[in-house]
Protein backbone atom coordinates (compact mmCIF):
# COMPACT_ATOMS: atom_id res chain seq x y z
CA UNK A 1 0.00 0.00 0.00
CA UNK A 2 1.11 3.51 -0.72
CA UNK A 3 1.41 6.58 1.96
CA UNK A 4 -1.23 8.09 -0.10
CA UNK A 5 -3.49 5.04 -0.33
CA UNK A 6 -2.39 4.46 3.38
CA UNK A 7 -3.36 8.12 4.17
CA UNK A 8 -6.58 7.86 2.54
CA UNK A 9 -7.74 4.67 4.72
CA UNK A 10 -6.78 6.22 8.42
CA UNK A 11 -8.99 9.33 7.11
CA UNK A 12 -11.59 6.87 6.61
CA UNK A 13 -10.82 5.51 9.84
CA UNK A 14 -10.57 7.81 12.16
CA UNK A 15 -13.04 10.82 10.11
CA UNK A 16 -13.09 13.03 13.24
CA UNK A 17 -10.73 15.80 14.58
CA UNK A 18 -10.67 16.12 18.09
CA UNK A 19 -9.85 19.53 19.92
CA UNK A 20 -7.81 19.45 23.36
CA UNK A 21 -8.20 21.00 26.45
CA UNK A 22 -11.27 21.76 26.41
CA UNK A 23 -12.96 24.00 29.63
CA UNK A 24 -15.96 22.03 31.12
CA UNK A 25 -19.49 23.20 30.03
CA UNK A 26 -20.66 26.32 31.86
CA UNK A 27 -17.37 27.74 33.50
CA UNK A 28 -17.49 24.61 35.93
CA UNK A 29 -14.37 23.84 37.53
CA UNK A 30 -12.82 20.85 39.07
CA UNK A 31 -12.93 20.47 42.75
CA UNK A 32 -9.28 20.46 44.70
CA UNK A 33 -7.98 17.15 45.54
CA UNK A 34 -9.33 13.72 44.31
CA UNK A 35 -13.07 13.38 45.00
CA UNK A 36 -14.43 10.35 43.02
CA UNK A 37 -18.41 10.26 41.96
CA UNK A 38 -21.16 12.71 41.59
CA UNK A 39 -20.26 16.20 41.39
CA UNK A 40 -21.11 19.33 39.94
CA UNK A 41 -18.58 19.51 37.62
CA UNK A 42 -19.71 16.13 35.91
CA UNK A 43 -23.26 15.94 36.47
CA UNK A 44 -23.94 17.58 32.90
CA UNK A 45 -22.33 14.10 31.35
CA UNK A 46 -25.31 12.22 33.07
CA UNK A 47 -27.98 11.29 31.20
CA UNK A 48 -30.88 13.18 31.79
CA UNK A 49 -34.70 13.22 29.85
CA UNK A 50 -35.34 16.53 29.96
CA UNK A 51 -32.37 17.67 27.78
CA UNK A 52 -31.84 15.00 25.39
CA UNK A 53 -30.45 16.29 22.49
CA UNK A 54 -33.62 14.92 20.08
CA UNK A 55 -33.00 17.89 17.64
CA UNK A 56 -30.54 18.80 15.18
CA UNK A 57 -29.60 22.00 17.18
CA UNK A 58 -29.60 20.12 20.21
CA UNK A 59 -27.34 17.55 19.17
CA UNK A 60 -25.00 19.66 17.65
CA UNK A 61 -24.77 21.75 20.64
CA UNK A 62 -23.90 18.84 22.94
CA UNK A 63 -20.92 18.16 23.86
CA UNK A 64 -20.49 14.14 23.71
CA UNK A 65 -18.25 12.22 26.31
CA UNK A 66 -18.07 8.45 24.92
CA UNK A 67 -15.42 8.00 27.37
CA UNK A 68 -17.34 5.74 30.48
CA UNK A 69 -14.22 6.79 33.10
CA UNK A 70 -13.80 10.06 31.96
CA UNK A 71 -14.88 12.83 34.76
CA UNK A 72 -15.49 10.19 37.12
CA UNK A 73 -12.71 10.27 39.43
CA UNK A 74 -10.89 13.12 37.59
CA UNK A 75 -10.43 15.26 34.44
CA UNK A 76 -7.92 14.48 31.97
CA UNK A 77 -5.32 17.31 31.99
CA UNK A 78 -6.00 17.57 28.09
CA UNK A 79 -10.06 16.33 27.76
CA UNK A 80 -10.43 16.08 24.03
CA UNK A 81 -13.52 16.38 22.24
CA UNK A 82 -14.63 16.22 19.27
CA UNK A 83 -15.02 19.15 17.00
CA UNK A 84 -18.16 20.42 15.34
CA UNK A 85 -19.85 19.06 12.34
CA UNK A 86 -18.56 21.65 10.08
CA UNK A 87 -14.43 21.36 11.07
CA UNK A 88 -15.02 17.42 10.21
CA UNK A 89 -13.91 16.02 7.27
CA UNK A 90 -16.20 15.33 5.10
CA UNK A 91 -17.93 12.27 5.65
CA UNK A 92 -20.24 9.87 3.34
CA UNK A 93 -17.99 9.89 0.52
CA UNK A 94 -18.92 9.43 -3.26
CA UNK A 95 -17.28 6.73 -5.04
CA UNK A 96 -15.30 8.53 -7.03
CA UNK A 97 -13.48 10.40 -4.35
CA UNK A 98 -12.79 6.87 -2.17
CA UNK A 99 -9.37 5.40 -2.92
CA UNK A 100 -8.70 2.47 -4.94
CA UNK A 101 -8.89 -0.12 -2.01
CA UNK A 102 -12.31 1.45 -0.88
CA UNK A 103 -13.85 1.20 -4.22
CA UNK A 104 -13.13 -2.40 -3.85
CA UNK A 105 -15.00 -2.58 -0.94
CA UNK A 106 -17.54 -0.78 -1.61
CA UNK A 107 -18.59 -2.22 -5.06
CA UNK A 108 -18.89 -5.64 -2.93
CA UNK A 109 -20.88 -4.97 -0.63
CA UNK A 110 -23.42 -2.10 -2.90
CA UNK A 111 -23.82 -5.46 -4.51
CA UNK A 112 -27.25 -7.27 -3.81
CA UNK A 113 -26.04 -10.80 -4.75
CA UNK A 114 -22.65 -10.49 -2.92
CA UNK A 115 -24.73 -9.72 0.15
CA UNK A 116 -27.02 -12.16 -0.16
CA UNK A 117 -24.27 -14.69 -0.37
CA UNK A 118 -22.48 -13.12 2.40
CA UNK A 119 -25.86 -13.14 4.92
CA UNK A 120 -26.31 -16.70 3.93
CA UNK A 121 -23.17 -17.74 4.92
CA UNK A 122 -22.80 -15.77 7.82
CA UNK A 123 -26.74 -17.21 9.27
CA UNK A 124 -25.36 -21.03 8.73
CA UNK A 125 -25.17 -23.21 11.63
CA UNK A 126 -21.38 -24.11 12.50
CA UNK A 127 -21.77 -26.03 15.62
CA UNK A 128 -25.31 -26.68 17.06
CA UNK A 129 -25.34 -25.40 20.46
CA UNK A 130 -21.70 -24.17 20.83
CA UNK A 131 -21.99 -21.17 18.38
CA UNK A 132 -21.99 -17.92 19.99
CA UNK A 133 -21.85 -13.87 19.18
CA UNK A 134 -18.94 -13.26 17.28
CA UNK A 135 -16.72 -10.21 18.16
CA UNK A 136 -15.13 -10.23 14.82
CA UNK A 137 -18.22 -10.15 12.98
CA UNK A 138 -18.85 -7.52 14.87
CA UNK A 139 -16.19 -5.75 14.08
CA UNK A 140 -16.77 -6.33 10.32
CA UNK A 141 -20.10 -4.22 10.54
CA UNK A 142 -18.44 -1.55 12.90
CA UNK A 143 -16.19 -0.85 10.46
CA UNK A 144 -18.25 -1.53 7.66
CA UNK A 145 -20.82 1.19 9.28
CA UNK A 146 -17.73 3.90 10.50
CA UNK A 147 -16.21 3.83 7.03
CA UNK A 148 -18.70 3.99 4.62
CA UNK A 149 -20.99 5.81 6.68
CA UNK A 150 -24.92 4.54 5.97
CA UNK A 151 -23.86 3.32 2.39
CA UNK A 152 -24.85 -0.17 2.58
CA UNK A 153 -28.10 0.29 4.84
CA UNK A 154 -30.76 0.36 2.05
CA UNK A 155 -29.09 -3.24 0.44
CA UNK A 156 -28.95 -4.96 4.11
CA UNK A 157 -32.34 -3.48 5.62
CA UNK A 158 -34.25 -5.96 4.10
CA UNK A 159 -31.82 -9.12 5.01
CA UNK A 160 -31.99 -7.68 8.78
CA UNK A 161 -35.91 -7.27 8.90
CA UNK A 162 -35.97 -10.83 7.59
CA UNK A 163 -33.70 -12.61 10.00
CA UNK A 164 -34.98 -10.91 12.82
CA UNK A 165 -38.11 -12.69 12.53
CA UNK A 166 -36.69 -16.24 12.23
CA UNK A 167 -37.07 -17.49 15.05
CA UNK A 168 -33.88 -19.92 14.49
CA UNK A 169 -30.55 -19.53 16.48
CA UNK A 170 -27.94 -18.67 13.90
CA UNK A 171 -30.14 -16.28 11.71
CA UNK A 172 -30.37 -14.56 15.19
CA UNK A 173 -27.31 -14.43 15.85
CA UNK A 174 -26.47 -13.41 12.53
CA UNK A 175 -28.86 -10.18 13.22
CA UNK A 176 -27.26 -9.38 16.57
CA UNK A 177 -23.90 -9.10 15.20
CA UNK A 178 -24.94 -6.81 12.40
CA UNK A 179 -27.04 -4.57 14.60
CA UNK A 180 -24.66 -4.00 17.53
CA UNK A 181 -22.19 -3.25 14.55
CA UNK A 182 -24.36 -0.70 13.34
CA UNK A 183 -24.81 0.76 16.36
CA UNK A 184 -21.43 1.33 16.97
CA UNK A 185 -20.05 2.21 13.58
CA UNK A 186 -22.87 4.71 13.66
CA UNK A 187 -21.05 6.99 16.32
CA UNK A 188 -20.17 10.21 14.15
CA UNK A 189 -23.29 9.85 11.70
CA UNK A 190 -24.88 13.12 11.50
CA UNK A 191 -28.16 13.52 13.47
CA UNK A 192 -30.38 12.87 10.44
CA UNK A 193 -28.77 9.85 10.02
CA UNK A 194 -28.44 8.46 13.48
CA UNK A 195 -32.39 9.48 13.59
CA UNK A 196 -33.66 7.71 10.54
CA UNK A 197 -31.28 4.61 11.74
CA UNK A 198 -33.75 4.00 14.95
CA UNK A 199 -36.11 4.72 12.96
CA UNK A 200 -35.89 1.39 11.91
CA UNK A 201 -33.57 -0.51 15.07
CA UNK A 202 -36.66 0.30 17.37
CA UNK A 203 -39.25 -1.90 15.65
CA UNK A 204 -36.79 -4.57 14.41
CA UNK A 205 -35.36 -4.87 18.37
CA UNK A 206 -39.01 -4.66 19.41
CA UNK A 207 -39.32 -7.78 17.31
CA UNK A 208 -35.98 -9.82 18.37
CA UNK A 209 -37.06 -9.30 22.22
CA UNK A 210 -40.66 -11.23 21.17
CA UNK A 211 -38.86 -13.56 19.16
CA UNK A 212 -36.32 -14.35 21.80
CA UNK A 213 -35.15 -18.06 22.35
CA UNK A 214 -33.29 -19.91 25.16
CA UNK A 215 -30.95 -20.43 22.32
CA UNK A 216 -30.44 -16.41 21.58
CA UNK A 217 -31.17 -14.68 24.70
CA UNK A 218 -27.27 -14.41 25.45
CA UNK A 219 -26.64 -12.70 21.85
CA UNK A 220 -28.76 -10.21 22.50
CA UNK A 221 -27.78 -9.08 25.83
CA UNK A 222 -24.31 -9.58 24.17
CA UNK A 223 -25.43 -7.41 21.24
CA UNK A 224 -26.83 -4.61 23.61
CA UNK A 225 -23.73 -4.51 25.83
CA UNK A 226 -21.56 -4.60 23.23
CA UNK A 227 -23.67 -1.64 21.09
CA UNK A 228 -23.30 0.34 24.66
CA UNK A 229 -19.34 -0.35 25.70
CA UNK A 230 -17.53 3.31 25.42
CA UNK A 231 -20.66 5.35 23.77
CA UNK A 232 -22.25 8.63 25.44
CA UNK A 233 -25.72 7.45 26.73
CA UNK A 234 -27.08 10.78 25.52
CA UNK A 235 -26.27 9.79 21.85
CA UNK A 236 -28.11 6.33 22.48
CA UNK A 237 -31.23 7.53 24.16
CA UNK A 238 -33.66 6.17 21.36
CA UNK A 239 -32.25 2.86 22.75
CA UNK A 240 -32.61 3.22 26.23
CA UNK A 241 -36.28 4.39 26.04
CA UNK A 242 -37.38 1.61 24.06
CA UNK A 243 -35.63 -0.82 26.07
CA UNK A 244 -37.12 0.57 29.17
CA UNK A 245 -40.96 -0.03 27.76
CA UNK A 246 -43.19 -2.94 28.78
CA UNK A 247 -40.37 -4.89 30.60
CA UNK A 248 -42.41 -6.90 32.87
CA UNK A 249 -46.13 -7.36 30.72
CA UNK A 250 -46.37 -10.99 30.93
CA UNK A 251 -46.53 -10.66 27.08
CA UNK A 252 -44.77 -13.85 25.68
CA UNK A 253 -44.51 -15.32 29.18
CA UNK A 254 -42.09 -14.98 32.16
CA UNK A 255 -39.05 -16.31 29.80
CA UNK A 256 -39.27 -13.02 27.65
CA UNK A 257 -40.03 -10.96 30.55
CA UNK A 258 -36.76 -11.97 32.65
CA UNK A 259 -34.70 -11.52 28.84
CA UNK A 260 -36.17 -7.93 28.16
CA UNK A 261 -34.45 -7.45 31.89
CA UNK A 262 -31.49 -9.31 31.11
CA UNK A 263 -30.82 -7.52 27.50
CA UNK A 264 -31.79 -3.79 29.16
CA UNK A 265 -29.36 -4.65 32.48
CA UNK A 266 -26.50 -5.42 29.88
CA UNK A 267 -26.92 -2.14 28.46
CA UNK A 268 -27.00 -0.35 31.63
CA UNK A 269 -24.16 -1.96 33.23
CA UNK A 270 -22.05 -0.25 30.20
CA UNK A 271 -22.80 3.27 31.82
CA UNK A 272 -22.41 2.81 35.11
CA UNK A 273 -22.71 5.95 37.09
CA UNK A 274 -24.11 8.17 34.21
CA UNK A 275 -27.76 7.26 34.17
CA UNK A 276 -28.83 7.61 37.45
CA UNK A 277 -32.34 8.77 36.46
CA UNK A 278 -33.10 5.54 34.29
CA UNK A 279 -31.45 3.46 37.69
CA UNK A 280 -34.13 5.07 39.59
CA UNK A 281 -36.56 4.97 36.76
CA UNK A 282 -36.30 1.10 36.81
CA UNK A 283 -36.14 0.40 40.53
CA UNK A 284 -39.28 2.64 40.75
CA UNK A 285 -40.51 -0.18 38.31
CA UNK A 286 -39.71 -2.65 39.85
CA UNK A 287 -40.57 -2.46 43.27
CA UNK A 288 -44.42 -3.69 43.06
CA UNK A 289 -42.92 -6.74 41.26
CA UNK A 290 -40.63 -8.06 43.83
CA UNK A 291 -43.05 -10.25 44.53
CA UNK A 292 -43.63 -11.20 41.31
CA UNK A 293 -45.25 -14.99 40.74
CA UNK A 294 -42.81 -16.38 38.14
CA UNK A 295 -39.17 -17.37 40.00
CA UNK A 296 -37.05 -16.92 36.57
CA UNK A 297 -38.60 -12.96 36.83
CA UNK A 298 -37.67 -12.63 40.31
CA UNK A 299 -34.27 -14.14 40.02
CA UNK A 300 -33.26 -11.69 37.05
CA UNK A 301 -35.17 -8.85 39.29
CA UNK A 302 -32.49 -9.54 42.04
CA UNK A 303 -29.58 -9.30 39.18
CA UNK A 304 -30.53 -6.04 37.73
CA UNK A 305 -31.01 -4.94 41.49
CA UNK A 306 -27.35 -5.16 41.66
CA UNK A 307 -26.41 -3.10 38.79
CA UNK A 308 -29.07 -0.91 40.11
CA UNK A 309 -26.89 -0.03 43.19
CA UNK A 310 -23.66 -0.56 42.34
CA UNK A 311 -22.28 2.83 42.48
CA UNK A 312 -23.47 3.02 45.50
CA UNK A 313 -20.26 2.74 47.31
CA UNK A 314 -18.92 3.34 50.92
CA UNK A 315 -15.07 4.11 49.63
CA UNK A 316 -12.60 6.96 51.05
CA UNK A 317 -12.95 10.63 48.96
CA UNK A 318 -16.43 9.03 47.37
CA UNK A 319 -19.55 11.84 47.00
CA UNK A 320 -22.80 10.34 47.54
CA UNK A 321 -24.19 8.90 44.84
CA UNK A 322 -26.94 10.20 42.92
CA UNK A 323 -27.98 6.97 41.30
CA UNK A 324 -30.54 4.44 43.97
CA UNK A 325 -29.35 3.87 47.40
CA UNK A 326 -28.86 0.72 48.76
CA UNK A 327 -30.36 2.35 52.38
CA UNK A 328 -33.23 3.95 51.24
CA UNK A 329 -34.56 0.82 49.28
CA UNK A 330 -33.60 -1.30 52.69
CA UNK A 331 -36.18 0.60 55.00
CA UNK A 332 -38.83 0.18 52.24
CA UNK A 333 -38.11 -3.94 51.82
CA UNK A 334 -38.15 -4.23 55.74
CA UNK A 335 -41.40 -2.98 55.91
CA UNK A 336 -42.78 -5.45 53.67
CA UNK A 337 -40.60 -8.05 55.42
CA UNK A 338 -42.10 -7.69 58.54
CA UNK A 339 -44.95 -10.14 58.35
CA UNK A 340 -42.04 -12.80 58.12
CA UNK A 341 -40.56 -11.06 61.63
CA UNK A 342 -43.39 -11.49 63.50
CA UNK A 343 -45.32 -14.69 64.92
CA UNK A 344 -44.04 -18.20 64.54
CA UNK A 345 -46.87 -20.02 63.25
CA UNK A 346 -46.51 -23.06 60.48
CA UNK A 347 -46.87 -22.17 57.19
CA UNK A 348 -48.99 -23.69 54.89
CA UNK A 349 -47.94 -26.01 51.74
CA UNK A 350 -49.44 -23.14 49.63
CA UNK A 351 -46.24 -20.81 50.62
CA UNK A 352 -43.42 -23.06 48.94
CA UNK A 353 -45.46 -23.37 45.93
CA UNK A 354 -44.12 -21.43 42.94
CA UNK A 355 -45.65 -20.07 39.41
CA UNK A 356 -49.27 -19.90 41.09
CA UNK A 357 -50.94 -16.91 39.80
CA UNK A 358 -53.88 -15.42 41.83
CA UNK A 359 -54.48 -13.64 45.09
CA UNK A 360 -51.76 -13.83 47.53
CA UNK A 361 -52.22 -13.27 51.45
CA UNK A 362 -49.78 -10.66 52.77
CA UNK A 363 -46.76 -13.42 53.96
CA UNK A 364 -46.54 -15.43 50.79
CA UNK A 365 -46.12 -11.68 49.19
CA UNK A 366 -43.25 -11.26 51.88
CA UNK A 367 -41.84 -14.89 51.14
CA UNK A 368 -41.59 -14.11 47.34
CA UNK A 369 -39.90 -10.54 48.34
CA UNK A 370 -37.63 -12.12 50.79
CA UNK A 371 -36.41 -14.92 47.86
CA UNK A 372 -36.01 -11.93 45.68
CA UNK A 373 -33.86 -10.10 48.28
CA UNK A 374 -32.09 -13.22 48.69
CA UNK A 375 -31.12 -13.48 44.82
CA UNK A 376 -30.22 -9.74 45.04
CA UNK A 377 -27.81 -10.14 47.88
CA UNK A 378 -26.15 -13.45 46.67
CA UNK A 379 -25.89 -11.38 42.87
CA UNK A 380 -24.29 -8.60 44.90
CA UNK A 381 -21.47 -10.41 46.67
CA UNK A 382 -19.50 -11.08 43.68
CA UNK A 383 -20.33 -7.72 41.65
CA UNK A 384 -20.23 -4.88 44.20
CA UNK A 385 -17.25 -2.44 44.22
CA UNK A 386 -17.73 -2.82 48.27
CA UNK A 387 -19.90 -3.74 51.07
CA UNK A 388 -23.23 -2.52 52.37
CA UNK A 389 -22.73 -3.87 55.80
CA UNK A 390 -24.55 -0.68 57.78
CA UNK A 391 -27.57 -1.38 55.51
CA UNK A 392 -27.34 -5.25 55.54
CA UNK A 393 -27.47 -5.01 59.48
CA UNK A 394 -29.84 -2.24 59.76
CA UNK A 395 -31.54 -2.43 63.24
CA UNK A 396 -28.96 -4.23 65.09
CA UNK A 397 -29.31 -7.49 63.21
CA UNK A 398 -29.60 -9.51 60.18
CA UNK A 399 -32.32 -8.25 59.50
CA UNK A 400 -32.52 -8.79 55.45
CA UNK A 401 -32.49 -12.49 56.30
CA UNK A 402 -34.94 -13.46 59.15
CA UNK A 403 -33.02 -16.00 60.50
CA UNK A 404 -35.27 -16.78 63.37
CA UNK A 405 -37.86 -17.51 60.92
CA UNK A 406 -39.28 -20.83 60.73
CA UNK A 407 -38.91 -20.56 56.90
CA UNK A 408 -35.96 -21.71 56.23
CA UNK A 409 -36.80 -25.24 57.50
CA UNK A 410 -38.16 -25.19 53.70
CA UNK A 411 -34.97 -26.53 51.41
CA UNK A 412 -34.86 -23.65 48.90
CA UNK A 413 -35.24 -20.79 51.38
CA UNK A 414 -32.53 -22.88 53.64
CA UNK A 415 -30.04 -23.16 50.72
CA UNK A 416 -30.48 -19.35 49.61
CA UNK A 417 -30.33 -18.24 53.30
CA UNK A 418 -26.93 -20.51 53.87
CA UNK A 419 -25.89 -19.07 50.07
CA UNK A 420 -25.90 -15.57 50.73
CA UNK A 421 -24.82 -15.52 54.61
CA UNK A 422 -21.41 -17.51 52.91
CA UNK A 423 -21.07 -14.90 50.87
CA UNK A 424 -21.81 -11.74 53.04
CA UNK A 425 -19.53 -13.10 55.77
CA UNK A 426 -17.02 -12.82 52.96
CA UNK A 427 -17.70 -9.07 52.65
CA UNK A 428 -14.28 -6.91 53.30
CA UNK A 429 -14.93 -5.31 56.76
CA UNK A 430 -13.74 -1.67 57.44
CA UNK A 431 -12.64 -1.24 61.20
CA UNK A 432 -15.51 0.83 62.27
CA UNK A 433 -17.77 -1.42 61.02
CA UNK A 434 -16.80 -4.57 62.91
CA UNK A 435 -18.70 -3.46 66.33
CA UNK A 436 -21.91 -3.07 64.02
CA UNK A 437 -21.31 -6.45 62.87
CA UNK A 438 -20.63 -8.40 66.32
CA UNK A 439 -23.93 -6.39 68.07
CA UNK A 440 -26.19 -7.84 65.48
CA UNK A 441 -24.17 -11.23 66.10
CA UNK A 442 -25.13 -10.93 70.09
CA UNK A 443 -28.54 -10.28 69.21
CA UNK A 444 -28.94 -13.12 66.97
CA UNK A 445 -27.18 -15.34 69.39
CA UNK A 446 -29.87 -14.34 71.91
CA UNK A 447 -32.71 -15.77 69.23
CA UNK A 448 -35.20 -18.09 70.38
CA UNK A 449 -34.61 -20.28 67.49
CA UNK A 450 -31.14 -22.81 67.77
CA UNK A 451 -31.15 -22.87 63.92
CA UNK A 452 -30.08 -18.86 64.41
CA UNK A 453 -27.82 -19.47 66.91
CA UNK A 454 -26.13 -21.90 64.79
CA UNK A 455 -25.67 -20.05 61.85
CA UNK A 456 -23.85 -17.23 64.32
CA UNK A 457 -21.21 -19.68 64.45
CA UNK A 458 -20.88 -20.11 61.19
CA UNK A 459 -21.19 -16.68 59.85
CA UNK A 460 -18.41 -16.01 62.58
CA UNK A 461 -15.79 -18.15 61.44
CA UNK A 462 -15.86 -17.09 57.37
CA UNK A 463 -15.74 -13.72 58.83
CA UNK A 464 -12.93 -13.70 61.15
CA UNK A 465 -10.96 -15.49 58.51
CA UNK A 466 -11.25 -13.53 56.03
CA UNK A 467 -10.69 -10.31 57.87
CA UNK A 468 -8.14 -12.00 60.77
CA UNK A 469 -5.71 -9.23 60.44
CA UNK A 470 -8.31 -6.03 60.91
CA UNK A 471 -10.12 -8.13 64.13
CA UNK A 472 -6.17 -8.87 64.98
CA UNK A 473 -5.47 -5.10 65.16
CA UNK A 474 -8.59 -4.81 67.30
CA UNK A 475 -8.60 -6.38 70.74
CA UNK A 476 -11.57 -5.63 71.67
CA UNK A 477 -13.10 -7.31 68.88
CA UNK A 478 -11.11 -10.08 69.66
CA UNK A 479 -12.58 -10.12 73.58
CA UNK A 480 -16.04 -9.97 72.01
CA UNK A 481 -15.36 -12.97 69.26
CA UNK A 482 -14.04 -15.01 72.13
CA UNK A 483 -17.19 -13.93 74.77
CA UNK A 484 -19.56 -14.82 71.99
CA UNK A 485 -17.96 -18.15 71.10
CA UNK A 486 -17.61 -19.14 74.93
CA UNK A 487 -21.35 -18.19 75.67
CA UNK A 488 -22.59 -20.38 72.60
CA UNK A 489 -20.47 -23.51 74.27
CA UNK A 490 -22.99 -23.65 76.89
CA UNK A 491 -26.08 -23.49 74.72
CA UNK A 492 -28.84 -25.82 75.40
CA UNK A 493 -28.57 -26.93 72.30
CA UNK A 494 -26.53 -29.73 71.27
CA UNK A 495 -25.94 -29.06 67.80
CA UNK A 496 -25.20 -25.31 69.00
CA UNK A 497 -22.21 -26.43 71.32
CA UNK A 498 -20.31 -28.74 68.95
CA UNK A 499 -20.62 -25.87 65.92
CA UNK A 500 -19.19 -23.64 68.67
CA UNK A 501 -16.40 -26.08 69.55
CA UNK A 502 -15.42 -26.26 66.35
CA UNK A 503 -15.59 -22.90 65.99
CA UNK A 504 -13.11 -22.25 69.26
CA UNK A 505 -10.96 -24.80 67.40
CA UNK A 506 -10.29 -23.45 64.48
CA UNK A 507 -9.50 -20.03 66.30
CA UNK A 508 -7.07 -21.38 68.19
CA UNK A 509 -5.51 -23.11 65.26
CA UNK A 510 -5.14 -19.96 63.39
CA UNK A 511 -4.24 -18.19 66.55
CA UNK A 512 -6.57 -15.93 66.62
CA UNK A 513 -7.22 -16.98 70.08
CA UNK A 514 -5.31 -18.31 72.56
CA UNK A 515 -5.93 -20.08 75.79
CA UNK A 516 -5.39 -17.55 78.57
CA UNK A 517 -5.34 -17.50 82.64
CA UNK A 518 -9.39 -15.97 82.14
CA UNK A 519 -10.18 -18.43 79.61
CA UNK A 520 -8.75 -21.70 81.36
CA UNK A 521 -10.22 -20.17 84.75
CA UNK A 522 -13.99 -20.30 83.05
CA UNK A 523 -13.11 -24.17 81.77
CA UNK A 524 -11.83 -25.15 84.90
CA UNK A 525 -14.94 -23.37 86.81
CA UNK A 526 -17.16 -25.47 84.19
CA UNK A 527 -15.43 -28.89 84.85
CA UNK A 528 -16.44 -28.28 88.54
CA UNK A 529 -20.20 -27.54 87.75
CA UNK A 530 -22.68 -30.50 88.91
CA UNK A 531 -24.71 -31.14 85.94
CA UNK A 532 -27.41 -33.76 85.51
CA UNK A 533 -26.13 -36.81 83.85
CA UNK A 534 -27.46 -36.48 80.23
CA UNK A 535 -26.32 -32.47 80.02
CA UNK A 536 -22.90 -33.99 81.42
CA UNK A 537 -22.47 -36.44 78.57
CA UNK A 538 -23.57 -33.57 76.15
CA UNK A 539 -20.96 -31.38 77.35
CA UNK A 540 -18.28 -33.75 77.66
CA UNK A 541 -18.97 -35.05 73.92
CA UNK A 542 -18.23 -31.09 73.25
CA UNK A 543 -15.45 -30.89 75.14
CA UNK A 544 -13.66 -34.30 73.61
CA UNK A 545 -14.04 -32.13 70.03
CA UNK A 546 -11.68 -29.23 71.52
CA UNK A 547 -7.94 -29.91 70.10
CA UNK A 548 -5.31 -30.36 72.56
CA UNK A 549 -2.75 -28.01 73.00
CA UNK A 550 -4.14 -25.79 75.36
CA UNK A 551 -3.04 -25.38 78.93
CA UNK A 552 -6.66 -27.24 80.02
Amino acid sequence: MTKKESDGVLHQMTCMVLTASLPLPGGLKEPAGMIAGDRPDNQWLQYNSSSLPRTQQDWEGCTFVEKTHWGYYSWPQKLMMYSPSEEQPKQGLTREEMTEREQIIYDHFSDPVFINQLIEFLSLEDRKGKDKFSPRRFCLFKGLFRNFNDAFLPVLKPHMERLVADTHESKQRCVAEITSGLIRGSKHWSFGKVESLWELLCPLLRTALNNITVETYADWGTCIATACESRDPRKLHWLFEMLMESLVNGEGGSFVDACRLYVLQGGLAQQEWRVPELLHRLLQYLEPKLTQVYKNVRERIGSVLTYIFMIDVNLPYTQPTASPRIKEFTERVLLRLKPLMEGDEEIQNHVVEENVEGEQDERTQAIKLLKTVLKWLMASAGRSFSTAVPEQLKGGGLSLIPLHSPLFLYDELKRDAKTCLSLMSQGLLYTEQIPLVLLALQEIAGSSSWHARYTVLTYLQIMVFYNLFTFLSDQGAVNDVRALVIRLLEDEQLEVREMAATTLSGFLQCNFLSIEGPMQSHFEALCKTRLPKKRKRELGSVVDTIPSGGSY
